[in-house]
């Protein structure tokens, strides 16, 4: 079958894991290459099997090339160390939603590690989600969407994965099973400290706010420390330079300089975070 054929089943078969975004009312049927919801709101599959369920905008910081080369990074086993940390923790098979999903290599590894289930990936960016299709599109349904619109069901989800992305915990909550779980990484204060101390000097990063947020709406959260160095070559500091938002600040002059002496060794660490029981907003 074609993509958009394999898609179409994917969504009769979990029609339940999505909403309409626009009226929140559940999705009643597929017709044709497309879902529609009772107040006949209708989202149609593209021709690589993706969903468009954004009601406006679609794009972000993260272009085309940023997100490949965040692809070519993450391909040399750049977040294997995080990804590993979380399935220890994760069970192996249940219905798993990333947010912020990116260009789909961190599910593409977990998938190849064997976590097994029915798996959605979306993200704001187009070109993220066109990407994740093209390498990986076994591996997950992948859908442009915006966590603030959720397209996504009720109480339908075993697992979120929030890794380096934006959080919106009473959706998470909303769309979590009761015994549900959301797996957060976030950056620890040296997280590419080496890089950060190039572009801006003693600019010093702090994650206590959105660690002590994750507590205060998961007071029983486990909270785990994930540290390791990656030896960098000429091309993987260049990918991580063109990828990270780090340098969102700088100028291309600045970029280029740093880029025409690369390091040699990076330091990667961040927290991860897993919710404990779903604190219920009232």
């Amino acid at each position: 079958m074609k993509k958009i054929e394999r898609s179409a089943v994917f969504l009769k078969e979990n029609l339940a894991l999505f909403q309409c975004p626009v009226c929140k009312e559940a999705f009643q049927d597929v017709s044709g290459q497309g879902v529609v919801c009772a107040n006949n709101h209708r989202f149609d599959l593209g021709k690589k099997g993706t969903l468009h369920l954004l009601l406006k905008g679609g794009q972000n910081e993260y272009d085309k090339a940023m997100l490949s080369s965040r692809k070519a990074l993450a391909d040399t086993g750049f977040f294997h160390p995080i990804l590993d940390a979380i399935l220890n923790h994760i069970p192996k098979e249940g219905t798993i939603l990333d947010v912020g999903c990116g260009e789909g290599s961190h599910l593409h590894y977990l998938t190849e590690k064997g976590l097994s289930g029915e798996k959605i990936g979306f993200d704001i960016s187009k070109d993220a989600i066109q990407l994740a299709a093209a390498h990986f599109f076994d591996d997950a349904f992948w859908c442009v969407a915006d966590l603030a619109q959720s397209p996504f069901g009720a109480e339908q989800f075993d697992a979120i994965l929030n890794i380096f992305s934006p959080s919106h915990y009473q959706e998470f909550n909303r769309v979590l099973k009761p015994d549900g779980r959301v797996y957060k990484v976030v950056p620890d204060a040296d997280y590419l400290i080496e890089l950060r101390e190039l572009l801006y000097g003693d600019r010093s990063y702090n994650n206590q706010d959105v660690v002590k947020r994750f507590k205060e709406i998961y007071p029983e959260a486990l909270h785990e420390h994930v540290r390791y160095e990656v030896e960098l070559t000429e091309s993987t500091f260049r990918w991580l330079v063109e990828m990270t938002p780090l340098t969102w600040g700088a100028t291309d002059a600045d970029i280029e300089k740093i880029i025409k002496k690369p390091l040699k060794t990076i330091s990667v660490a961040v927290s991860l975070l897993i919710s404990g029981p779903i604190k219920v907003y009232k």
